[in-house]
Protein backbone atom coordinates (compact mmCIF):
# COMPACT_ATOMS: atom_id res chain seq x y z
CA UNK A 1 0.00 0.00 0.00
CA UNK A 2 1.15 3.59 -0.74
CA UNK A 3 1.24 6.36 2.36
CA UNK A 4 -0.08 9.56 1.39
CA UNK A 5 2.50 12.22 1.16
CA UNK A 6 1.35 14.50 4.12
CA UNK A 7 3.11 17.69 2.78
CA UNK A 8 5.35 20.29 4.41
CA UNK A 9 6.02 21.79 7.80
CA UNK A 10 6.95 25.47 8.76
CA UNK A 11 7.48 26.53 12.07
CA UNK A 12 7.01 30.05 10.71
CA UNK A 13 8.11 31.54 14.26
CA UNK A 14 11.08 30.44 15.19
CA UNK A 15 12.05 30.99 10.91
CA UNK A 16 10.81 34.31 10.80
CA UNK A 17 10.84 36.20 14.61
CA UNK A 18 12.33 39.22 14.06
CA UNK A 19 15.98 39.15 14.94
CA UNK A 20 16.92 43.18 15.51
CA UNK A 21 14.53 45.79 16.50
CA UNK A 22 14.76 46.91 12.93
CA UNK A 23 12.78 43.50 11.92
CA UNK A 24 10.13 44.59 14.78
CA UNK A 25 6.26 44.90 13.64
CA UNK A 26 5.40 47.34 15.93
CA UNK A 27 1.72 47.66 17.09
CA UNK A 28 1.35 51.37 16.76
CA UNK A 29 3.74 54.67 17.06
CA UNK A 30 3.79 55.04 20.43
CA UNK A 31 5.32 51.59 20.87
CA UNK A 32 7.84 52.24 18.51
CA UNK A 33 8.90 55.50 19.91
CA UNK A 34 9.32 54.14 23.38
CA UNK A 35 11.52 51.00 22.00
CA UNK A 36 13.03 53.55 19.57
CA UNK A 37 14.00 55.27 22.35
CA UNK A 38 15.84 52.71 24.43
CA UNK A 39 17.32 50.86 21.64
CA UNK A 40 19.10 54.09 21.54
CA UNK A 41 20.61 53.37 24.81
CA UNK A 42 20.00 57.40 25.65
CA UNK A 43 16.90 55.99 28.13
CA UNK A 44 18.02 53.61 31.15
CA UNK A 45 15.17 54.01 33.38
CA UNK A 46 13.71 50.85 34.17
CA UNK A 47 11.29 49.43 31.97
CA UNK A 48 8.59 47.43 32.12
CA UNK A 49 6.84 45.78 29.37
CA UNK A 50 3.17 44.32 29.84
CA UNK A 51 0.19 42.98 27.97
CA UNK A 52 -1.39 39.56 27.05
CA UNK A 53 1.25 36.29 26.30
CA UNK A 54 2.30 36.39 22.99
CA UNK A 55 2.20 39.50 22.20
CA UNK A 56 6.36 39.86 22.02
CA UNK A 57 7.54 41.25 25.21
CA UNK A 58 10.13 39.02 26.16
CA UNK A 59 11.71 39.60 22.46
CA UNK A 60 11.52 42.99 22.77
CA UNK A 61 13.76 42.94 25.91
CA UNK A 62 16.06 40.73 24.32
CA UNK A 63 16.56 43.06 21.46
CA UNK A 64 16.95 46.18 23.16
CA UNK A 65 20.63 45.63 24.83
CA UNK A 66 21.61 43.86 21.59
CA UNK A 67 20.28 47.33 20.06
CA UNK A 68 22.10 49.66 21.98
CA UNK A 69 25.17 47.45 22.02
CA UNK A 70 24.85 46.87 18.37
CA UNK A 71 26.42 43.43 19.06
CA UNK A 72 24.22 39.88 18.38
CA UNK A 73 26.18 38.72 21.54
CA UNK A 74 25.16 40.61 24.77
CA UNK A 75 25.82 39.91 28.27
CA UNK A 76 22.78 39.82 29.92
CA UNK A 77 21.35 38.43 33.38
CA UNK A 78 18.25 36.75 33.32
CA UNK A 79 16.76 36.55 36.38
CA UNK A 80 13.02 34.53 37.53
CA UNK A 81 11.03 36.77 39.71
CA UNK A 82 10.85 34.07 41.91
CA UNK A 83 14.16 34.03 42.52
CA UNK A 84 13.51 37.53 44.31
CA UNK A 85 12.23 36.18 47.47
CA UNK A 86 13.65 38.05 49.75
CA UNK A 87 16.07 41.08 50.05
CA UNK A 88 19.53 38.92 50.43
CA UNK A 89 18.25 37.24 47.37
CA UNK A 90 18.17 40.44 45.56
CA UNK A 91 21.21 41.99 46.70
CA UNK A 92 23.07 38.63 45.70
CA UNK A 93 21.59 38.79 42.23
CA UNK A 94 21.54 42.73 41.59
CA UNK A 95 24.32 44.14 43.50
CA UNK A 96 27.43 42.39 43.61
CA UNK A 97 30.46 43.42 42.22
CA UNK A 98 28.92 46.99 41.97
CA UNK A 99 32.18 49.18 42.17
CA UNK A 100 33.69 47.15 39.78
CA UNK A 101 30.72 47.32 37.06
CA UNK A 102 30.10 50.66 37.76
CA UNK A 103 33.83 51.24 37.34
CA UNK A 104 34.00 48.86 34.22
CA UNK A 105 30.62 47.17 33.12
CA UNK A 106 30.56 44.16 31.79
CA UNK A 107 32.03 42.75 29.03
CA UNK A 108 32.80 46.58 28.28
CA UNK A 109 29.65 47.19 27.45
CA UNK A 110 27.51 50.43 28.08
CA UNK A 111 25.30 49.21 30.92
CA UNK A 112 25.14 46.30 32.75
CA UNK A 113 21.67 44.54 31.94
CA UNK A 114 18.92 42.17 33.82
CA UNK A 115 15.84 40.94 32.45
CA UNK A 116 13.42 39.99 34.89
CA UNK A 117 10.75 37.74 32.81
CA UNK A 118 6.77 36.94 34.31
CA UNK A 119 6.88 39.20 37.48
CA UNK A 120 3.48 38.65 37.58
CA UNK A 121 2.95 39.44 41.62
CA UNK A 122 4.65 40.66 44.42
CA UNK A 123 8.25 39.82 45.03
CA UNK A 124 9.51 39.12 48.66
CA UNK A 125 12.48 41.45 47.76
CA UNK A 126 10.76 44.30 46.84
CA UNK A 127 12.40 46.57 49.24
CA UNK A 128 15.80 45.67 47.83
CA UNK A 129 14.72 45.40 44.39
CA UNK A 130 13.43 49.22 44.85
CA UNK A 131 16.69 50.59 46.30
CA UNK A 132 19.06 48.86 43.64
CA UNK A 133 16.76 50.12 41.04
CA UNK A 134 17.39 53.56 42.42
CA UNK A 135 20.97 53.16 43.24
CA UNK A 136 22.35 51.98 39.73
CA UNK A 137 20.25 53.51 37.41
CA UNK A 138 22.64 54.83 34.74
CA UNK A 139 25.01 51.62 35.42
CA UNK A 140 22.22 48.69 34.83
CA UNK A 141 18.83 48.64 32.64
CA UNK A 142 16.78 46.82 34.07
CA UNK A 143 13.75 45.35 31.86
CA UNK A 144 10.43 43.56 33.26
CA UNK A 145 7.96 41.59 31.63
CA UNK A 146 4.40 40.86 32.90
CA UNK A 147 1.04 40.03 32.21
CA UNK A 148 -0.28 41.30 35.25
CA UNK A 149 0.82 44.76 35.76
CA UNK A 150 -0.95 46.01 38.58
CA UNK A 151 -0.11 43.16 40.50
CA UNK A 152 3.76 44.62 40.69
CA UNK A 153 4.66 46.42 43.73
CA UNK A 154 3.46 49.86 43.36
CA UNK A 155 7.00 51.34 44.21
CA UNK A 156 8.72 49.27 41.75
CA UNK A 157 6.58 50.39 39.24
CA UNK A 158 6.59 53.90 40.27
CA UNK A 159 10.21 53.77 39.42
CA UNK A 160 9.93 52.27 35.98
CA UNK A 161 9.04 53.07 32.56
CA UNK A 162 5.51 51.24 31.73
CA UNK A 163 5.02 50.30 28.22
CA UNK A 164 1.65 48.39 27.46
CA UNK A 165 2.48 45.92 23.97
CA UNK A 166 -0.41 44.85 22.33
CA UNK A 167 -0.80 42.31 19.78
CA UNK A 168 -0.29 43.63 16.43
CA UNK A 169 -3.49 44.07 14.29
CA UNK A 170 -4.54 41.74 11.10
CA UNK A 171 -3.56 45.13 8.60
CA UNK A 172 -0.19 45.67 10.31
CA UNK A 173 0.78 41.97 10.70
CA UNK A 174 -0.43 41.28 7.44
CA UNK A 175 3.19 42.16 4.71
CA UNK A 176 5.02 40.63 7.46
CA UNK A 177 2.99 37.43 6.87
CA UNK A 178 2.35 38.04 3.00
CA UNK A 179 6.10 37.53 3.12
CA UNK A 180 6.65 34.47 4.95
CA UNK A 181 3.93 32.74 2.81
CA UNK A 182 6.13 33.83 -0.03
CA UNK A 183 8.99 33.50 0.70
CA UNK A 184 8.09 29.88 1.12
CA UNK A 185 6.49 29.50 -2.28
CA UNK A 186 2.50 29.42 -0.65
CA UNK A 187 0.70 31.25 -3.05
CA UNK A 188 -2.38 32.70 -1.21
CA UNK A 189 -4.76 35.18 -2.25
CA UNK A 190 -4.24 38.40 -0.31
CA UNK A 191 -7.82 38.17 0.54
CA UNK A 192 -7.48 35.32 1.84
CA UNK A 193 -4.59 35.42 3.77
CA UNK A 194 -6.12 38.81 5.44
CA UNK A 195 -9.00 36.94 6.37
CA UNK A 196 -7.17 34.34 8.13
CA UNK A 197 -5.57 36.99 10.11
CA UNK A 198 -8.38 38.56 11.26
CA UNK A 199 -10.30 35.21 12.15
CA UNK A 200 -7.02 34.62 14.43
CA UNK A 201 -7.30 37.63 15.75
CA UNK A 202 -10.97 37.46 16.91
CA UNK A 203 -10.14 33.78 18.37
CA UNK A 204 -6.94 35.04 20.26
CA UNK A 205 -5.52 38.50 20.08
CA UNK A 206 -1.87 38.02 19.96
CA UNK A 207 1.04 37.85 17.36
CA UNK A 208 1.95 34.04 18.36
CA UNK A 209 -1.33 33.14 17.22
CA UNK A 210 -0.98 34.65 13.81
CA UNK A 211 2.60 32.53 13.27
CA UNK A 212 0.00 29.29 13.96
CA UNK A 213 -2.29 30.23 11.50
CA UNK A 214 0.55 30.87 8.73
CA UNK A 215 1.94 27.48 9.66
CA UNK A 216 -1.28 25.46 9.42
CA UNK A 217 -2.19 27.48 5.84
CA UNK A 218 0.96 26.73 4.49
CA UNK A 219 0.95 23.00 5.22
CA UNK A 220 -2.95 22.89 4.07
CA UNK A 221 -1.99 24.46 0.57
CA UNK A 222 0.46 22.29 0.13
CA UNK A 223 -1.64 18.93 1.18
CA UNK A 224 -4.33 20.97 -1.43
CA UNK A 225 -1.05 20.81 -3.97
CA UNK A 226 -0.65 17.12 -3.41
CA UNK A 227 -4.36 16.19 -3.91
CA UNK A 228 -4.53 17.98 -7.44
CA UNK A 229 -1.60 16.31 -8.34
CA UNK A 230 -1.80 12.77 -6.54
CA UNK A 231 -3.58 9.90 -7.54
CA UNK A 232 -3.05 7.75 -4.21
CA UNK A 233 -5.39 9.15 -1.67
CA UNK A 234 -8.33 6.85 -0.79
CA UNK A 235 -9.79 9.53 1.74
CA UNK A 236 -10.11 13.16 0.35
CA UNK A 237 -8.63 16.00 2.08
CA UNK A 238 -10.01 19.00 3.13
CA UNK A 239 -8.08 22.12 3.57
CA UNK A 240 -10.02 23.40 6.18
CA UNK A 241 -8.28 27.20 6.72
CA UNK A 242 -7.92 27.68 3.30
CA UNK A 243 -12.06 27.01 2.63
CA UNK A 244 -12.96 28.77 5.04
CA UNK A 245 -11.59 31.96 4.06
Amino acid sequence: MVMPNTGKFLNSELKYSPKSIGDIIFPNDYVRKVVTAYASGDVTRPLILCGKNGTGKTLLSKLIPKAIEQMDRVVVSFIKAYELNSDNEVDRLLTKNKQFDILFTTNGQRYNYYIIDEMNGLIKGRNAFRVALDKFQGTDLTIITTNEVARIDKGIRSRCEVLEVPACKPDIFFPHAKKIMAGEGAHIDDGALLKALEASYEQTADNRSYYKQLDQLFREYHLLQLEKQSKYYEVPITVRALEEV
